[in-house]
């Protein structure tokens, strides 16, 4: 399957998940139904949470997971909004954990604009203005949000 264009997929669910891995397989299965990515990415995601941690103790707590993987179709970005938050282990240190209640599940094509795509998304997630309003947000505004502020 081809990239049909630069632009990026961004998808946005509302959900409830006991656990992260529950949360990542939700957020696989979106992806994977947006023609995204394929099953390895999400067993990739589900792996490297297991050994590197991806939740972040910003102002409203975020997971980040993302994997590297040949089964990524399109640059894309599923997000899940949960109805409870559900605990993380951090980033920066993980003995520690986080309650999250966005998933930013991140796939990227091109292993070479992984870093500057995350980078951008920390940026986004750290800003305070811009996290609450997408906490705030309909679950349908959110993909058109995160393409107008995200990039």
């Amino acid at each position: 399957m081809s990239d049909n264009g630069p632009n990026k997929r961004y998808i946005a669910l509302k959900a409830e998940a006991g656990n992260w891995e529950e949360a990542l397989r939700i957020c696989g299965s979106a992806l994977i139904e947006g023609k995204c990515v394929g099953k390895g990415f999400v067993e990739a995601c589900v792996n490297r949470e297991k050994a590197f941690p991806t939740g972040l103790p910003t102002i409203i707590p975020v997971a980040i997971p993302h994997a590297a993987s040949d089964e990524v179709y399109k640059t894309s970005v599923c997000v899940l909004k949960l109805v409870k938050p559900i605990k993380f282990n951090r980033m920066d240190d993980n003995t520690k954990t986080i309650q999250a209640q966005l998933i930013f599940n991140l796939a990227v094509k091109e292993h070479t604009e992984h870093v500057d795509f995350l980078k951008k998304l920390i940026a986004f997630v750290m800003d305070e203005q811009q996290i609450k309003k997408c906490l705030s947000l309909p679950i349908e505004d959110i993909p058109d949000y995160l393409e107008s502020t995200v990039v």
